[in-house]
């Protein structure tokens, strides 16, 4: 028999949940990954192909979610409720949602140039995502909790490292930038990716208030 310190947060009968949600984290750490490509990519070609990947990734992002909404609907679950699973599922596909975002501006406005605080920022969508993917895939083990919480600092402090990026960035457009289009741009390309972080830290909150419900 088990004991209670490796008890699930997703109970063993459901183990389809704490599948999709390690899909969804996944997926969503692939999207900041192809981002990160895109971004540093060589040529044009490469970096539009990546930008088209990310869109077809957004939409199993929102499968996946449908998904947990239609399941968590028809099933018993518990402990761990169904608004909580709907709140985290939400969380994850709005950090697809972000990077997706972040994505098409860069290629829909067509930058002259990806300069160096994109590339930074793209590198901290990367981190934040990696560590989001690990607190998920964490979360089947009570006993870890510590550990979790732990990662949820991280992505905080990766969060507030974008932050830094942003303001500095934005400072130096506003000092530097003379081209009012060009200004809006990057402007729009900078809030697109920084917001990505910051839903990465909306997500740890949830999962957060989850490992407080079940401690």
């Amino acid at each position: 028999m088990k004991s209670s310190n490796s008890k699930s947060i997703f109970p063993s009968s459901n183990q389809l949940f704490y599948d999709l949600f390690n899909d969804a984290a996944a997926n969503v750490t692939e999207m900041a990954r192809l981002l990160d490509e895109a971004v540093n990519s060589p040529t044009s070609y490469e970096q539009k192909f990546n930008f088209a990947h990310i869109d077809k990734l957004k939409f199993k992002s929102y499968e996946i979610t449908h998904r947990v909404f239609n399941e968590s609907g028809r099933m018993l679950i518990s402990p761990f409720g169904r608004k909580d699973m709907c709140d985290l599922a939400s969380a994850i596909d709005d950090v697809a949602d972000r990077i997706t975002m972040a994505a098409r501006r860069i290629n829909l406005y067509n930058v002259p140039a990806i300069t160096q605080p994109i590339i930074n920022l793209a590198g901290l969508i990367l981190t934040a995502s990696t560590e989001l993917e690990k607190a998920v895939n964490t979360m089947n083990e009570l006993s870890r909790s510590a550990e979790i919480f732990e990662t949820c600092a991280n992505i905080k402090r990766i969060e507030a490292d974008a932050d830094r990026v942003y303001n500095t960035a934005f400072a130096d457009l506003l000092a530097n930038q003379t081209d009012a289009i060009e200004l809006i741009k990057y402007t729009d390309v900078f809030v697109a990716m920084e917001t990505a972080t910051d839903a990465c830290e909306d997500a740890t909150l949830i999962i957060e208030s989850i490992l407080i419900k079940m401690g």
